[in-house]
């Protein structure tokens, strides 16, 4: 957690940050029994894609040079002793999967049923992502982990996200 905090790319995680209301979940699924997660299969444009190195990969089609994903797999950090810790360092670590110079401002924070969700803004130059990660304890040996993001290209996508953690649910 120390990196965390030291890492200028992140700013705190203040009590300020709202909640977002969770819709009703949908009916159709993808599930990826690595993480023992079950999240959302999501209508066109969005198709299904190797998903190496994740367990499953959903991908919006190219526009410029961005893609939106959304993606789940074993939380490929180490846990932290909370879900929330562990969801921060799970948002630090998707700046991976963004432009370099990328910096996150957060939009939403809130428990999860397992878990821990963090919907977040991701800005890079000119050009700004909406994302969100959900930390789940799925019952495997390590939490499950979901992550979507979508590019201010595609952003009448954007509501997507709250679909995908609205839908998000352990499998059994």
């Amino acid at each position: 957690m120390e990196a965390l905090h030291a890492d200028p790319r992140v700013p705190k995680l203040t009590s300020k940050v709202k909640r977002v209301k969770l819709s009703r979940p949908g009916k159709r699924v993808v599930k990826d029994r690595r993480s023992g997660l079950a999240v959302p299969k999501l209508s066109r444009p969005w198709k299904s894609y190797g998903a190496a190195p994740f367990t499953t990969k959903q991908v919006l089609p190219l526009k410029g040079r961005l893609r939106g994903m959304l993606v789940t797999c074993p939380l490929p950090i180490m846990e932290q002793k909370s879900p929330r810790d562990s969801a921060l360092l799970a948002a630090r670590w998707t700046l991976n999967h963004h432009p370099k110079g990328a910096r996150i401002s957060w939009l939403a924070s809130q428990p999860v049923k397992s878990g821990w969700m963090l919907i977040y803004r991701v800005k890079y130059g000119k050009r700004s992502s909406r994302a969100a990660v959900v930390v789940m304890d799925g019952g495997m040996s390590k939490p499950g982990l979901a992550f979507v993001t979508v590019p201010d290209t595609q952003r009448n996508r954007w509501r997507d996200i709250t679909r995908v953690v609205s839908g998000l649910r352990v499998l059994g």
